[in-house]
């Protein structure tokens, strides 16, 4: 049985979110978004925020875990740098397939099985992993892997927006960085106490261990949200997760019916031949149009945030020890945490696109900054500027995701995602290549590349329209009743 259908009936009739009349709205046809955002944020949604949170913990494993046994498994296999870097690379092909595949599969099959179906690839391989005893045997398994990890994030954030009300949306998601850092967290800290005593072997199945303990929990409970269902026409479903929803919540039941007819963009997708996530963006001029744009957003402050990889070169070159570098590291990891819970508490209300273009516009001035001190002025002016720095690039990329998914409609909002999550993946792969040279010549010149990212990035954001767009004609505004529906009809 679903989440929450049992649970609720026992709950007391207090409503979180919604009042006793919600259940007397029987009269008013609300969209499922219109629904959402009279139930209000609850129980369920807390519950939504901590299973899609596996997403960005996953995301933050494959982003940086797998660096700490490097050292170890060239002493025991004789791999080098070489190899590293092409399971790197084909780590980055491996995601950039997944998330296209599952992305579609979650616009066109639902956000549940694509989120589940990641989940399962991702968990399934992780564990494996634990067993490889060659690098041929670790890549292979590590590139599938990466195709599920790849495909969790898009399909993790339209799951959980999705079950969210849509005034809550941006902030909520912004607030799900918290998982990335754990994620990133427990990599560092798994890895000080097995892998230097060669353990690492249980250090990959202690990262693979989450998902699948979540797998396993929620595998057969897991909702489709409400807002796919009705997309896709299924108005009965979508009544009943709706009056899932606001039991769970503490609520009596969802009294009033989502429309009885689907909206022209859902009508489209049930014809013979039906579009949905990547053939309805292809099939339509303008969607197109704003998806690129997105990705070049992407891949501007994917650009930009190659700094982030070269702080600990930049500090040795400096003349700081490792201890202090490491200790640095540290602080700069509560600042991220400082910069995405202001980037929630400021997003609220729908101001997730302001306030994601000052903070591009501050990590702008702030890499500037650096590019002008690093040289010329003493190690405080060139700290300061960092922490500055770090500030503004977590609330930067907590804001993107949240600010993109809230872009677009729900018949493309995955595939929308994972086309913006392969152009940063293209841009991750190549900047690289060109930030080393820059800082062996000349450090300011590759704070001057990273700051001409930001300002690209800004220039990008202030020309984007960020208002959810589908690319099908006006329709009939299903949501005019909240206020009267809350009320009692």
């Amino acid at each position: 049985e679903s989440m929450g259908s049992r649970e609720g009936e026992m709950m007391k009739p207090e409503i979180i979110g919604a009042t006793e009349d919600t259940e007397t709205a029987g009269g008013s046809e609300l969209s499922a978004d219109a629904a959402l955002e009279v139930i209000g944020f609850g129980r369920f949604q807390a519950l939504m925020m901590v299973i899609c949170g596996m997403a960005w913990f996953v995301d933050s494993v494959e982003v940086g875990g797998m660096a700490y046994i490097y050292v170890t498994l060239d002493k025991e296999w004789g791999t080098d740098t070489a190899s590293w870097g092409l399971l790197n690379s084909l780590k980055s092909v491996a995601s950039v397939l997944g998330a296209l595949g599952f992305g579609m599969t979650a616009d066109r099959f639902g956000r549940r099985p694509a989120f589940l179906g990641a989940l399962t690839l991702t968990s399934i391989s992780g564990l494996a992993c634990g067993a490889v005893s060659s690098f041929g045997s670790l890549l292979l398994l590590r590139c599938v892997t990466n195709v599920g990890a790849g495909g969790i994030l898009p399909a993790g954030i339209s799951l959980l927006a999705e079950h969210l009300p849509p005034s809550r949306r941006e902030s909520c998601v912004v607030f799900m960085q918290i998982f990335f850092t754990t994620g990133h967290v427990l990599a560092v800290l798994m890895s000080m106490l097995l892998v230097p005593g060669g353990h690492w072997r249980f250090f990959l199945l202690t990262l693979a261990g989450p998902p699948t303990l979540l797998l396993l929990l929620v595998a057969r409970v897991l909702p489709e949200t409400p807002v796919f269902l009705q997309q896709s026409g299924q108005r009965e479903q979508a009544q009943e997760a709706l009056n899932r929803i606001c039991k769970f919540n503490g609520g009596r039941g969802w009294g009033a019916s989502v429309p009885q007819e689907p909206s022209h963009a859902a009508e489209e997708a049930l014809t013979a031949e039906p579009k949905r996530g990547l053939a309805w963006i292809l099939s339509r001029r303008g969607l197109v149009t704003r998806v690129v744009l997105f990705g070049l957003l992407w891949s501007c402050t994917m650009t930009a945030s190659d700094w982030a990889t070269w702080v600990t070169e930049i500090g040795d070159s400096h003349g700081f020890s490792e201890h202090s570098i490491a200790t640095f590291m540290i602080i700069l990891k509560g600042v991220g945490v400082t910069g995405f819970l202001l980037a929630a508490s400021c997003a609220q209300g729908g101001r997730g696109p302001r306030v994601l273009r000052g903070a591009l516009a501050i990590s702008t001035a702030a890499a500037l900054c650096c590019a002008a001190v690093i040289g010329n002025r003493g190690p405080a002016a060139l700290i300061g500027s960092v922490v500055c720095l770090t500030l503004a690039y977590d609330m930067v990329w907590a804001l993107l995701y949240a600010t993109t998914a809230a872009a677009f409609d729900p018949l493309c909002r995955a595939s929308a995602l994972s086309i913006a999550t392969c152009f940063s993946r293209a841009a991750a792969a190549v900047v690289p290549l060109i930030s080393g040279p820059l800082l062996v010549k000349h450090e300011s010149f590759a704070l001057l590349f990273w700051a001409l990212g930001w300002a690209c990035a800004t220039l990008l954001a202030m020309f984007i329209n960020f208002t959810e767009f589908s690319g099908s004609p006006p329709t009939h505004d299903q949501s005019g009743g909240i206020a009267e529906a809350a009320a009692g009809g």
